[in-house]
């Protein structure tokens, strides 16, 4: 009669069963977290893209706002699609011009400086005329200009704009779309994807493509209407 138990050549090949199974096991686990990885990393980037196409979208939005009649005019570009930048302009503060200015004045007086950094743009219109110019310094009451006013402004009928300059940029070699408002350090908004926008001054529309650098992760694309162009009626 044969005593309970199990031979050694029993407890090896269990021994050996188990280490198979459990070999499978971390295989299977081992290969699900790189999946998951991958696929959690790919929904991060989706996400990260479709932010930062909404942060496009929003300042595209305001492209032209409160300039409807300098856009009219064609004293400012609301929207512009350059190779590797899309830059919109928009009414940041309304300026009010504190004394006469008279052609050739390279400073202009008024009654507020808050708020005005070195190298912002600034809109002097007099009805239908009128000039841009980059403030290069600012003083206390007054505003140095990048260049001579090219003709004379009078506090009663002159509108004077400050504008608010955002500008995407692509670097293709490092992969990274930035984002700069004015003057102030380019920040990045999205990084590993390739980034394309078209402008299409007849509708008008501006479409924006981002697309991953991730093996089988789709393009992110928006379109966006600029409306504040179509009520002025051009870019």
């Amino acid at each position: 009669m044969r005593k309970t138990g199990f031979t050694l050549i029993e407890c090896l090949m269990g021994l050996a069963l188990s280490l198979l199974v459990a070999a499978a096991g971390f295989e299977l686990f081992a290969r699900a977290r790189t999946v998951f990885s991958r696929l959690k990393a790919r929904e991060e980037s989706a996400q990260a893209a479709l932010a930062a196409l909404d942060r496009m979208r929003i300042d595209l939005l305001h492209a032209g706002e409160g300039l409807a009649v300098e856009v009219g005019l064609r004293l400012v570009a609301a929207a512009e699609a350059l190779p590797g930048e899309l830059r919109t302009v928009s009414l940041e503060k309304p300026l009010v011009l504190a004394a006469e200015a008279a052609a050739g004045d390279e400073t202009i007086a008024l009654a507020s400086t808050s708020d005005i950094a070195a190298g912002q743009a600034i809109v002097l219109r007099d009805g239908a005329a009128g000039e841009v110019r980059t403030a290069l310094r600012v003083e206390p009451g007054a505003v140095a200009l990048d260049a001579p006013l090219g003709r004379g402004y009078a506090p009663a009928v002159t509108a004077v704009s400050l504008l608010e300059t955002v500008s995407f940029r692509f670097d293709p070699a490092a992969r990274v779309l930035r984002r700069r408002v004015n003057a102030s350090p380019a920040q990045p908004l999205f990084e590993g994807a390739a980034a394309d926008w078209t402008l299409d001054a007849s509708s008008p529309l501006v479409r924006l493509r981002l697309e991953l650098d991730m093996e089988g992760a789709p393009a992110h694309e928006a379109t966006v209407f600029l409306k504040n162009v179509a009520l002025a009626g051009r870019l």
